[in-house]
């Protein structure tokens, strides 16, 4: 009998991985039909767990199936979000996890919601993790790590800490930023690197306001509150006041007018700001992950970190590996929704089915890794 359980588990398992991942996509997206999944699915448990950080404990939502387990695991990095643990789509993304199978901890960071950058979330978020992978509910097997927009990118991170690097079955990031020497040039300088140049980019207001947050969260509190007052709209026509050496270093990259001077500011800054960017750069810890799949996703036209970022991360990602692009554990996928969001990009019904077919396809492979044989 229990061959023969094996034997029906491996052969409907194409099966069950198609529609787990259809199951996500069409819980995900609100603007799906998706009352047939609901009534093939029971309804999740949403626990409040505890789990640690370097900040200390901190609780959190659980999303898990009502089935039996173990579950395959993985930690959410929500990233900067403008809205709270309350919005109705936080529940929306925890819901389709789990009834796709997930046992999902939703990570909010302290830090990222006073809109700052902090390092320390790459550890937090291992350590979050490593307690997820350790409850009787998750198989860590079939568990890892996903992010979207920063949060993309701390996921990567937080994925080659040697906490967790040996325990980590998959990482994801959609729409994240490779270096934040790269990402704070096209900010600072609000432009965007082209295949042979680049060009003007209106930075969006969410990047400018964590951008200027992040970069003058070491000044001294009165001088920080400042500049954070007087850049809060973008890049205000005045003379630079009396401030401290490390004041002016900050204002001298927030007035930048081109990627030169951008860049230039960047390397004038004090030394202990420049190691905070070295420290949050995703390009310096990819020899550090060890997760057999990394799927990255990113759209064409996001408006808030530029498409850029998410192809130096794949050519790199190709590099370290030595393999051809394209190849089974290294997975890029570019969309043309905008920062995530399909509705926002109006695009026609036949487009429009296209995109979301490319984001079920880009997901495949994480649910391959995760409904067993």
């Amino acid at each position: 009998m229990p061959n023969l359980i094996h034997f029906i588990n491996h052969a409907t398992r194409p099966v069950r991985t198609v529609a787990s991942a259809l199951t996500f996509l069409l819980k995900v997206f609100p603007m799906l039909p998706s009352k047939p999944v609901d009534w093939l699915t029971k309804l999740p448990v949403i626990e409040k767990v505890t789990y640690p950080t370097c900040q200390g404990l901190v609780e959190g939502d659980l999303y898990r199936p009502s089935t039996r387990g173990p579950h395959p695991g993985i930690v959410i990095c929500l990233g900067v979000v403008p809205f709270g643990v309350e919005h109705p789509q936080v529940a929306v993304l925890g819901n389709a996890l789990a009834r796709s199978g997930f046992a999902a901890l939703l990570y909010w960071s302290p830090a990222m919601r006073d809109f700052r950058l902090d390092p320390e979330d790459i550890e937090s978020i291992a350590m979050a993790y490593r307690w997820l992978v350790e409850q009787p509910s998750v198989d860590p097997a079939r568990s890892g790590l996903f992010g979207t927009c920063v949060g993309g990118a701390f996921a990567l991170m937080a994925s080659a800490s040697p906490l967790i690097r040996d325990r980590i079955g998959f990482v994801g990031a959609y729409a994240p930023y490779s270096s934040m020497w790269t990402f704070a040039q096209d900010i600072a300088s609000a432009s965007r690197p082209l295949e042979d140049g680049r060009e003007e980019w209106q930075v969006d207001p969410l990047a400018w306001k964590v951008f200027l947050h992040s970069i003058t969260s070491s000044l001294e509190p009165a001088e920080t509150d400042w500049i954070r007052t007087m850049f809060a709209n973008g890049k205000p026509q005045l003379d630079s006041p009396i401030l401290s050496e490390d004041g002016q270093a900050v204002y001298s990259l927030l007035t930048s007018l081109d990627a030169g001077q951008a860049e230039t500011a960047l390397h004038s800054l004090p030394q202990t700001m420049q190691s905070r960017l070295t420290a949050m750069s995703p390009m310096n810890y990819l020899d550090g992950i060890h997760a057999p799949l990394v799927v990255l996703l990113h759209d064409r036209g996001d408006p808030v970190i530029p498409v850029a970022e998410s192809r130096y991360l794949y050519a790199g990602l190709i590099r370290l590996s030595g393999l051809e692009a394209g190849v089974a554990g290294v997975h890029y996928t570019e969309m043309q929704f905008l920062h995530l969001d399909p509705a926002k990009g109006k695009l026609p019904l036949f487009r429009l089915v296209r995109e979301l077919g490319k984001f079920f396809f880009a997901m495949v492979p994480i649910f391959q890794r995760v409904v067993v044989s």
